[in-house]
This record gives C-alpha cells, sequence and structure tokens, in this order.
C-alpha cells in the first residue's frame, strides 16, 4: 500500500491532473469491460476446490477456457466502447486497446484462486509483489527520464503479463502440471449456471465504483477525473484490508460452516465487527490528516482532492461490509440477490452522478459513490427475505463497533 501510494503520488504530479486523468480514463473503461471476463467465476473456483480438491483439474482447466475466451470478447467491446464515447482520441483508443490485450492473460488467474482455497495465497502474492515492485520503479524511471504517456500505458500492460505468468511459474513449482487440466462441457455449464448472477454483481460493482470517472470524462474534464483520482487512489487502497481478509480466511469458515454453523456465524460476526472498526478509524484520521496528506503528496495542483477524499474514504466503511457480504452470499447460495443489491447500486450510482456531476463536479460524484455503496452493500439486504438475516449482522455490527478492541482479542484467542 506505500507503495502504491508513493508512486501513484509521483506519476500525479509528473502527468498534471488533466494527463493524470486521460490516463485513469482509458482505465477506467478498460475496468468496466474487464471485470465482465472473469465471470463472476473466482468465489465459485475457490467454494468448489476448498470442499473437494480432486475436482481441480476440471474446474481450473475449464475456468481458464471460460476466461481466456471472455476475455477475448470483452477486448473487442472495449475498443468499440472507445470509438463510440472518443471516435476522434485514436491515443484513448491504443491505450484501452493495449490495456485489454494484455488483459487476455489473466485466464491464469484461476492459479490464484487455487491457491486461495488452499489457504497458501502467499504462492500467488509472491509473483504479484516481484512485478509490482518492478514496475513501481519503471513508472519512477518513467517520471525521472520525462516520458510520455504511452510509456506509462506499456508498463500497465507488461505488468498484467508479467503477473500471469508469474502464477503460472508459481503453480508449476508448486508440483500441479497444468497438462493435467481439462475442459468439461458439464463443468462449464455447471460453472456458468451459478456464476452468471455474480457476473452481473461485478459488472454492476464496477459500473459503481468506476463509472464516476467515465462520467466525469464526459460531463466536466480529465483534469476533474485527475483530482477524483488522486482522491480515491488515497481511499480506496484501504479497501484491499477487507480483500486480504477475506481471502485468507474464508475458505476455513466455509469449512467451519459444514461442521458447526452457531461457530461459523459467529466468527462471520466478529469479521464484520472487526472490519467496520477498522473503516472508521481510518476515515476518522483522514479527516484530520487528509488536507495535509494531499497537498504533501500530489501538490497544490491536486488541492480540490482534499474535499473529495474527506467524503469518499467514509465508503470504506460500506465496502468492507459488501466484500464480507460477497463471500457470504456465495457460501450461502444467494448470488442472485447479491446481483440484485449490485444492479440497484450501479443504477443509483449513475443517477445521482448524472445529476450531482454537473453542479458538483468531483464532490458530487464522491457524494453519489457514498450513497450508492451504502445501499448497495447495507441498505438492499433489508428488502429481501433471504438475506435479512445478513442485514441483521451487519447492522449489529455497526452498533457494536466501539467494543471491538474487546471482541478482536476474544477472537485472537478462539
Amino acid at each position: 500500500m506505500l507503495g502504491a501510494v508513493i508512486v501513484n503520488t509521483a506519476v500525479a504530479r509528473y502527468l498534471g491532473p488533466s494527463q493524470f486523468g486521460l490516463l485513469n480514463y482509458g482505465f477506467a473503461i478498460f475496468s468496466l469491460f474487464n471485470i465482465m471476463s472473469n465471470l463472476g467465476l473466482d468465489l465459485l473456483v475457490v467454494r468448489e476446490i476448498a470442499l473437494d480438491e480432486s475436482v481441480a483439474p476440471q474446474i481450473l482447466g475449464t475456468g481458464f477456457a471460460l476466461k481466456a475466451l471472455a476475455s477475448v470478447v470483452t477486448t473487442l467491446l472495449a475498443i468499440g466502447a472507445v470509438c463510440l464515447l472518443e471516435p476522434h482520441n485514436r491515443f484513448l483508443l491504443a491505450l484501452v486497446a493495449l490495456m485489454s490485450i494484455a488483459g487476455i492473460s489473466q485466464a491464469f488467474d484461476v492459479v490464484d484462486y487455487f491457491f486461495q482455497s488452499k489457504t497458501k495465497s502467499v504462492f500467488s502474492i509472491v509473483p504479484r509483489i516481484g512485478v509490482f515492485v518492478a514496475a513501481s520503479c519503471a513508472r519512477l524511471l518513467a517520471v525521472i527520464l520525462h516520458l510520455t504517456l504511452t510509456a506509462f500505458a506499456w508498463i500497465f500492460a507488461v505488468e498484467i503479463l508479467l503477473t500471469e505468468l508469474g502464477l503460472a511459474g508459481c503453480y508449476f513449482l508448486f508440483q500441479r502440471p497444468m497438462r493435467r487440466w481439462m475442459v468439461q462441457l458439464s463443468v462449464a455449464r455447471q460453472l456458468l449456471s451459478e456464476s452468471w448472477p455474480l457476473l452481473v454483481s461485478s459488472v454492476m460493482y464496477l459500473i459503481y465504483f468506476r463509472s464516476d470517472q467515465v462520467l466525469l470524462g464526459k460531463l466536466a474534464s480529465k483534469a476533474v477525473v485527475g483530482q477524483y483520482t488522486a482522491a480515491i487512489r488515497l481511499s480506496e487502497i484501504w479497501y484491499s484490508i477487507p480483500i486480504i481478509v477475506c481471502a485468507s480466511v474464508m475458505p476455513r469458515m466455509l469449512k467451519s460452516r459444514e461442521e458447526d454453523p452457531a461457530r461459523y456465524y459467529a466468527r462471520l460476526q466478529r469479521l464484520y465487527e472487526s472490519m467496520i472498526l477498522v473503516s472508521v478509524v481510518v476515515a476518522i484520521c483522514t479527516q484530520f490528516a487528509g488536507p495535509f496528506a494531499v497537498r504533501v503528496l500530489y501538490g497544490v495542483q491536486y488541492a480540490s482532492a482534499a474535499q473529495i477524499l474527506a467524503i469518499h474514504i467514509w465508503t470504506g466503511a460500506f465496502s468492507a461490509v459488501g466484500q464480507i457480504g460477497s463471500q457470504q452470499f456465495v457460501q450461502e447460495k444467494l448470488t442472485v440477490s447479491s446481483m440484485y443489491r449490485m444492479s440497484l447500486g450501479a443504477v443509483l450510482n449513475v443517477t445521482l452522478n448524472l445529476l450531482w456531476i454537473p453542479r458538483w463536479g468531483g464532490v458530487g460524484s464522491a457524494y453519489a459513490t457514498l450513497v450508492a455503496q451504502a445501499v448497495a452493500c447495507y441498505l438492499a439486504d433489508a428488502f429481501d427475505s433471504r438475506t435479512r438475516h445478513i442485514f441483521r449482522m451487519k447492522t449489529l455490527a455497526y452498533l457494536r463497533f466501539w467494543m471491538l478492541p474487546r471482541l478482536i482479542i476474544e477472537g485472537v484467542q478462539d
């Protein structure tokens, strides 16, 4: 996280709000389509292998083939979207095309899912960190040498490619030959029949996370996108904490659910409460330190980002429970409910952005994201009888977060 802050601020200061905004405008378009290539398979692959490792060759081989095929399709869709949105912007077209083509290699992410299911994420983290360090050094070198925006696009594309090759190499070192992978149509039908709600959920999730940058680029300016991106980079970096924790503990919690449901729900409640505590503490600290951090890290040209950061940082309190809830939906086979809540959040975020960006710019977009997060990650659960127990767990966690230091100690002892 510290490395990301250092590198992103260096790049942002060098490029300035306009060029930094253009780079992230292209990244937002790429992300909106790239998430579709995942097909909602990640949590399902982890769940299936965690429950029965003997099915790993069929699950991994079929998942790889599905993701590779989907990546080719989404690459064409992303390029087509740029032609419609910015028909005269050839640089943006080249940028999105480069990112999307490199993204086809992300079919190897199934290796990461395998390691998560075995709670051996270190095998996937090592190549990711190694490539991240190399790419970060390359970005800093590009700043020092005053290279063009195109260089940063190439660094991003090569980073994706090397990361995926690193995952494949770690799988080989784990003594799991890929030649054992097999593609089975029956497995594909089984996965897709359950994953399509997760796919829709993932797309909707990214829409209400990235549509703000696309809409700011169209309704405001690329400079405003740069200001907004600078703020949310400091805010969203904390989103990784619940993601890391969930990836580490959820496979084992899934097994405990089969053996002792009461213990499973007790641990899940502690997890909700712990993540809320972390998010609220970070948000409160950011209210005091945010303006100083923006001024020191980005400089006076990004002064407007401080107000955006002060609003956007509170989305973490809802995103944290949303991350845990997404895993719980998969474990309890409530993927359709997950799709509904994400769709509601996406529609609400786009609508509020359209209403508030013309009036308040980046600040309006930050408020729109905050409201959409609160509805999609928390309030929406109350309106579905199948997820009302999850809403009660989240509500209890919000009410009890000030008691969490004692509860965390109890959890560690447990």
